[in-house]
C-alpha cells in the first residue's frame, strides 16, 4: 500500500465479505486495555470486540484475525516479509514492552504537540494507522522516544561497569509494569 495516494484502510475482509470498523486511535487504545483487564473473561472481552465492527458480524476466529491484523498494521506486503524471517528465525525472541499508553501518557501527548502540533487530547479523529506512523516517527529526543531508548538496552551488552549501572538505574526508575502486552502478545490474545 502506498499511502500517499491511497487511504487508510476502514474495512476489514471477513468471510469474504468487505466489513466496515472503527478506526479512531483512541479506540484502539482502548481496545489495548481491555486486552489487558484481568476482570473481563475471555466471552466477556469478545463480546467487547464486536463493537469495532459497525457492519453485522460473527465474532469467529477470522473475524478476530482480521481485526488482530488492523491493530498490528499487518499488510500483505508485511505478511510476505514477515514469512521470510519466519523461515530464517527458529526460534521468536523474548519481546519486552519499551512502552505504556496509560503510563507513559503524558510523555507521548507531549511529543506529539511538540513534533506535530497535535493534541492528542482534543484532535477530533486521527487513523489509528496514521497515529502509529506518526508515534513510529517521533523525535529522537522527545522523552517517549528516550524512554523506549532505554528500556530497550539489554544490559548484558554493555562492558563498562559504571555505564551499565546508570544504565540500570535509569531502567528502574522508568521500568513499566509487567502485565503490559506487546505487539506480539496482542496477536496471540485470542488465538
Amino acid at each position: 500500500m502506498n499511502f500517499f495516494y491511497e487511504e487508510f484502510p476502514d474495512t476489514v475482509w471477513i468471510h469474504g465479505q468487505e466489513i466496515a470498523i472503527i478506526t479512531d486511535f483512541r479506540e484502539y487504545i482502548r481496545l489495548l486495555d481491555m486486552l489487558k483487564c484481568t476482570e473481563l473473561n475471555e466471552v466477556q472481552k469478545v463480546e467487547l470486540l464486536s463493537e469495532y465492527f459497525l457492519d453485522e458480524v460473527k465474532i469467529d476466529q477470522d473475524a478476530i484475525r482480521a481485526l488482530t491484523e488492523f491493530v498490528l498494521m499487518d499488510t500483505d506486503e508485511k505478511k510476505e516479509e514477515s514469512d521470510d524471517e519466519d523461515e530464517q528465525e527458529e526460534e521468536p525472541e523474548s519481546r519486552k514492552n519499551l512502552f505504556s499508553y496509560e503510563k507513559d501518557y503524558a510523555f507521548i501527548l507531549s511529543a506529539f504537540l511538540r513534533d506535530y502540533h497535535i493534541d492528542l487530547g482534543t484532535v477530533e479523529y486521527l487513523h489509528w494507522w496514521k497515529f502509529r506512523m506518526l508515534f513510529d516517527g517521533l523525535s529522537e529526543d522527545t522523552e517517549i522516544r528516550q524512554r523506549i531508548m532505554y528500556r530497550g538496552i539489554n544490559l548484558a551488552d554493555i562492558k563498562d561497569k559504571e555505564e551499565r549501572k546508570r544504565i540500570a538505574k535509569i531502567q528502574r526508575s522508568i521500568q513499566l509494569p509487567a502485565e503490559e502486552l506487546t505487539d506480539y502478545e496482542i496477536g496471540n490474545a485470542f488465538a
